[in-house]
């Protein structure tokens, strides 16, 4: 393809094209063999395609004009002069404006004409996966522009998310104005339907709602397309042992960068802000389409799947990015070096700093075998991609769709501790990917159950005197020291409620050993049923305890509240 002209508009711009043409218009002519001006959200193209002897017209709505030169008579018919119009309104259009030129090439249009509207967040879906996005019903659809400066201290961004069936108002989490960030976010203009609204901060500034205009007849629209613009500052050099959010030395970390909607409960907007030992996110699944502007040297591992790697004139570098549903957008960048293989149907790769290659491979084949083991066990893996990122967490690790973090210190010291780490993060991809819950309320139903799978690993590739093994030296043996030592209490509690070795005991280790009363009481075959069971009826969905108890219940037939009393509470 050639592009003889790329727009990357302002608003104004882009609600005056949109008046002017119903939609991505298509012409063929004896001049050019096709011409296009594609409307994507606010990107502008204008397309000469010269070579396309057949027929096969690329996707661009359904809103489509073809002139052959065939067609048009000898004289200057109203076709002809139609296109000529056209064509030169464009030209005039794009010298007019002439903006610098952002991408070359946008890759989320596809070679071949399809009526799906989600073919591009169906590409990070296995096949047998990919009506999953019309079975668990209308979802959020966030389309993401973002570039960062010179100074690589600032990701200005805008954003689109259609909204179905909303209610009198939306909120917008900030994450990175939380104080377990370390960076911040301002959203500067917002719009909804086309109409400019009041942004009010929420949450100390950790949110904002936005109220939607109603219609001339005063009711809600049936749904809500926002445009959002912000800006984000990113720290560098941090002094802590870990970093969730910004720069640190060559590598940038961006979970929740951009703004999210936040998860309504009960008619509540869930606004908590998590301790320092908690957990941050806490998101409804969406789809996601992200073109993310950075220097070309660095390599991006997000969420989803790259459609497109795009290398600027000015040396900056586009990644186009989609996939859906998925719990997060999460972006990690850096000099990362990979390996990768097949498991369960999906490509596992394992990024790493140079030098790092070893542990990097040891990562890969635990995340690997433990990818093809929970897949067996509770429920396959539906993404085609599960990302590792070696990360600047010291020892520790995180999880977000489809992608695992990794710290550092891990790939040059305490090599030992890998093998658990990256079995209990994978395992994040069911119990929390893809069975969200509230970590802000209920911290223990994914982190325990979490930390327990791992003994499903472990009795998979080591065998049960390796589980029992870590089953007594990581659970059993520091829950009944701290105990002993006046650490104990009930477990089903808000993460607030704990302090940090609080947490660690009593969330993780006390959780995992109900997970394993659980077990013992109903016995392995029926426990690895309960759990297929809640994931298969609650994948891509939010849960509470109360879901799992009764799911629990009705699978094994047994009364499990004596059991939740004596762990849970």
């Amino acid at each position: 393809m050639q592009t003889i002209q790329l727009l990357f508009s302002t608003r104004p711009l882009a609600e005056r094209l949109k008046s002017l043409l119903p939609g991505p218009v298509w012409v063929q002519t004896q001049f050019a063999k096709s011409l296009a001006c594609v409307i994507i959200g606010d990107v502008f193209l204008l397309v000469n395609h010269p070579g396309q002897e057949d027929e096969r017209l690329w996707e661009l709505g359904n809103n489509m004009v073809e002139i052959s030169a065939d067609e048009a008579p000898s004289n200057h018919s109203s076709r002809r002069v139609y296109f000529l119009l056209l064509s030169n309104f464009l030209i005039l259009l794009a010298c007019t404006f002439n903006p610098p030129p952002i991408l070359v090439r946008l890759g989320l249009i596809t070679p071949t004409p399809t009526p799906d509207l989600f073919v591009h967040y169906r590409a990070a879906l296995q096949p047998w996966a990919r009506g999953d996005i019309e079975t668990v019903g209308p979802l959020p659809r966030y389309h993401i522009t973002a570039q960062l400066d010179e100074a690589d201290t600032t990701l200005t961004g805008v954003m689109q998310v259609i909204v179905p069936a909303p209610g009198p108002e939306l909120v917008f989490r900030l994450y990175p104005n939380m104080k377990n960030y370390t960076g911040s976010i301002e959203v500067t203009t917002a719009r909804i339907n086309d109409t400019a609204v009041a942004i009010t901060p929420l949450a100390d500034g950790a949110a904002i709602r936005l109220e939607l205009p109603r219609l001339a007849d005063g009711n809600l629209p049936t749904s809500a397309t926002v445009h959002l613009a912000f800006s984000l500052q990113l720290s560098r050099n941090l002094t802590s042992n870990y970093t969730l959010f910004g720069w640190d030395g060559p590598t940038l970390s961006l979970p929740g960068f951009y703004p999210t909607l936040a998860v309504q409960q009960g008619g509540t907007w869930v606004l908590d802000w998590p301790p320092d030992h908690g957990d941050v996110l806490f998101n409804e699944v969406a789809l996601y389409q992200l073109d993310l502007t950075l220097p070309a040297e660095l390599v991006v591992v997000a969420s989803g799947v790259t459609l497109n790697v795009i290398d600027n004139p000015n040396g900056s570098r586009t990644w186009q990015i989609a996939g859906g549903p998925l719990r997060d957008m999460t972006v990690m960048a850096g000099p990362f070096q990979a390996v990768s293989e097949h498991a369960a149907g999906a490509t596992v790769t394992s990024y790493y700093l140079p030098g790092h290659e070893v542990a990097a491979q040891a990562v890969l084949a635990h995340a690997a075998a433990s990818l093809r083991l929970y897949s067996d066990t509770y429920g396959p893996y539906p993404y085609t991609e599960l990302d590792l990122v070696e990360a600047p967490l010291n020892v520790r690790g995180m999880e977000y769709s489809g992608l695992v973090l990794i710290g550092e210190e891990l790939y040059r010291n305490q090599r030992e501790f890998l093998t658990f780490l990256v079995a209990h993060e994978v395992a994040h991809q069911w119990w929390y990917g893809l069975v969200g819950s509230n970590p802000y309320q209920h911290p223990w139903l994914d982190e325990g159950l979490t930390e327990y799978s791992a003994f499903d690993y472990y009795r998979g590739v080591f065998g049960q005197s390796e589980a029992e093994r870590l089953l007594t030296g990581r659970w059993l043996i520091p829950f009944k020291a701290a105990a002993n030592g006046g650490i104990d209490g009930t477990v089903d509690r808000p993460a607030s409620a704990f302090n940090p070795a609080s947490y660690e005991l009593l969330v993780y280790a006390k959780a995992a050993l109900f997970f394993n009363a659980l077990r013992e009481q109903l016995g392995s075959d029926m426990y690895r049923q309960v759990l297929q069971t809640y994931y298969a009826e609650n994948r891509y969905r939010l849960v509470t305890p109360s879901t799992f108890l009764a799911t629990a219940e009705r699978v094994s037939g047994q009364n499990l509240n004596p059991l939740a009393e004596e762990w849970l509470r």
